[in-house]
């Protein structure tokens, strides 16, 4: 079965953004003259004295290493709690520091301002910090930071920080003294380190937010990361230079500009004229391209992401009933979709999944029967389904409507909702499609008006299943954005053992089982394994992790 199409138009990796930002200029693209950034390099000294002149003449200023990178969207917000969205996420980590992070290859977690950390008590963990750190104004990094840079986050809002309640993982922080803090735990906490190095980990000065304010924070970052923030303009870019000082060794690049490009095809023009290295996001019809151009790399690689339909497992407030509510009507959604069409409407890169739950994270090969790699495409079974649920006689019925956005962090979002609802009216059910700007879709359906089906992609951590186990307990809606309305008290059961139990093996044993009890019950259902198209300049030797993070700090030049 194939279903017609308009041809496949982009492969968008865009995030809305809503916080305001301060003004700048659209940086020149990368091979016009470099403006000087905030620290020059040395200008090389002459091999060969030069040849007697009436007049003395200055050496040539040292070659300014500059990378540029357009992607969909730019900073939501520079102070790193505030925000989650993934794409703004990316540019900030360049400036900021977390007290451990993972390794972007291995999924390892690492010492990073803490340059050790030790379990010495089932709910305690001790940090030694780093010495001789400094923030980008001079500032001196000591456990007042760290401290300050957590306890903001637990004991305030989650108005304030999104990222509240993904914080709730500590209950208190002591300083030891200058250099040592220990944080204590509310329960065994098994991913301890993969949420201390998860989003809105970056630290801050506690002395210069003091002074200057949130506010200001917001729209000006200042950590102790790799590179230093210039200037920015919410729109458009960022212009990072270098930090001369940072403890792990200074960048190879001398300036980094992040360039807010929406469109794919206009983001690889710029990749094949010169005005971006490195381009995310690039679409099936202009892979030849690239590949052709011998300047150029095409990476594909699979994300940390999945795409799925979020399903309405009850009704949203005001509405009496949802045919989704049903579990033989969610089971025969699942069967109606066939996962490969959609994944070769995008290019034939992805991994059909019925579970979050993927590769690299951990646990995920110990699902058996496997979910993974899956596509249980049966329209016949899907129709025996929705005949034993009564349909169109059901809760809210006949109507299924599928929700999603005209532009945002999806691939090929547009053509991908189009083909399922095709595919679910192909097998009897009555479908509206509702495709909706991406502003008025984040800010309303995406919220909690999911009616019955929502197609959004959700992304995980590489070091640790944790984020995919609070998905779908009950409590996540009150937690977060309440996407599926679900509550099944013997999902909610196997959550709480697997975010308490501290063996490994035992803790795989309970994920494992938690991923085929959130399949069978269909609370969401996964579509594929994202991939995504990644064009770099052969100059720069770079790889994009697993999770995509834009993470420049180890690039190297090849020329």
């Amino acid at each position: 079965m194939k279903h017609k199409l308009f041809p496949l138009i982009s492969l968008l990796l865009i995030f809305s953004l809503f916080l305001a930002a301060c003004g700048g200029s659209r940086p020149a693209p990368a091979t016009a003259p470099a403006a000087a950034p905030e620290t020059t390099p040395q200008a090389a000294a002459p091999t060969t004295a030069p040849a007697a002149q009436a007049e003395p003449t200055s050496p040539p200023e040292a070659k300014i290493r500059r990378v540029v990178v357009a992607q969909g969207s730019g900073v939501e917000n520079w102070d790193p709690p505030v925000g989650w969205i993934t794409a703004s996420e990316w540019i900030e980590m360049n400036v900021y520091d977390c007290l451990v992070f993972a390794d972007r290859k291995t999924g390892e977690i690492k010492g990073w301002l803490a340059e050790s950390f030790e379990n010495t008590a089932p709910t305690t963990w001790r940090l030694k910090l780093r010495k001789g750190v400094k923030f980008h104004n001079g500032y001196p990094f000591t456990a007042e930071d760290a401290k300050f840079s957590i306890d903001r986050i637990i004991n305030g809002t989650r108005e304030q920080f999104i990222v509240h309640d993904q914080w709730s993982f500590v209950k208190e922080v002591r300083i030891i003294d200058d250099y040592t803090i220990e944080i204590e735990t509310p329960y065994p906490e098994p991913a301890f380190l993969s949420k201390l190095g998860s989003t809105g980990c970056g630290v801050v000065s506690k002395k210069y937010v003091e002074e200057v304010g949130m506010d200001a924070l917001a729209n000006h970052g200042m950590g102790t990361g790799p590179f230093k923030l210039v200037e920015y303009d919410r729109e458009s870019f960022a212009r990072m230079v270098a930090n001369d000082d940072y403890w792990g060794g200074r960048p190879e690049i001398d300036e980094l500009v992040f360039r807010v490009i929406p469109e794919p095809s206009t983001r690889v023009a710029e990749l094949l004229t010169g005005g971006a290295d490195i381009v995310t996001g690039i679409s099936p019809q202009d892979w030849e391209r690239v590949e052709a151009d011998p300047n150029l790399e095409l990476n594909h690689y699979l994300t940390d992401r999945v795409y799925q339909l979020t399903v309405a497992n009850s009704p949203p407030e005001g509405v009496d009933g949802v045919a989704t509510e049903l579990l033989p009507i969610r089971a025969a959604i699942s069967y109606a979709i066939d996962r490969q069409e959609l994944i070769d409407l995008i290019g034939g890169h992805g991994v059909p999944t019925l579970t979050r739950l993927t590769p690299p994270l951990p646990c995920w090969d110990q699902v058996d029967p496997p979910l993974y790699n899956v596509n249980p495409y049966d329209p016949e079974k899907a129709k025996q389904l929705m005949q034993e649920a009564g349909y169109p006689d059901v809760p809210g019925g006949p109507l299924i409507t599928v929700h999603g956005s005209l532009e945002g962090q999806y691939i090929g979002q547009k053509e991908i909702a189009e083909t399922v609802a095709a595919m679910l009216d192909e097998i009897g059910f009555q479908v509206e499609l509702k495709l909706e700007e991406g502003t008025t879709f984040l800010e309303g359906t995406y919220r909690d008006h999911n009616e019955e089906l929502m197609l959004e992609s959700l992304g995980n951590r590489i070091t640790d299943p944790w984020i995919y186990i609070l998905n779908y307990d009950s409590q996540f809606g009150k937690r977060s954005i309440p996407r599926t309305r679900a509550s099944v008290p013997e999902i909610d059961e196997l959550a709480e053992k697997a975010n308490t139990t501290m063996d490994p093996e035992e803790r795989c044993k309970i994920v494992a089982e938690y991923a085929q009890l959130v399949a069978e019950q269909y609370i969401a259902i996964p579509l594929f394994h994202m991939p995504d198209a990644m064009g770099i300049r052969k100059t720069i030797d770079w790889t994009p992790s697993p999770d995509g993070m834009m993470l420049l700090l180890n690039a190297h030049f090849t020329d």
